[in-house]
């Protein structure tokens, strides 16, 4: 049996939470990327698997590669 490696991890929950500042945007974020990334944007982090755009958007938000905006006016 081959040795597997672990995958690749984009860390703790609360880490990211830290980065984006709630649930429901950390949630809506990682959604809009994801759908980027399916529709053949390039992942800003090396080594993204483009089967798993969600993991990949989660570990661009832990890396601090994407510029996350709120808008408050609502």
């Amino acid at each position: 049996m081959k040795d597997a490696k672990p995958p690749k991890s984009f860390g703790d929950i609360d880490q990211l939470l830290e980065r984006v500042g709630n649930k429901y945007l950390l949630v809506n974020a990682a959604r809009v990327r994801a759908q980027q990334l399916v529709n053949r944007d390039e992942p800003a982090v090396d080594g993204a698997n483009p089967e798993k755009a969600v993991t990949t958007a989660f570990a661009e938000i832990a890396a601090d590669k994407l510029d996350i905006d709120v808008d408050h006016s609502h």
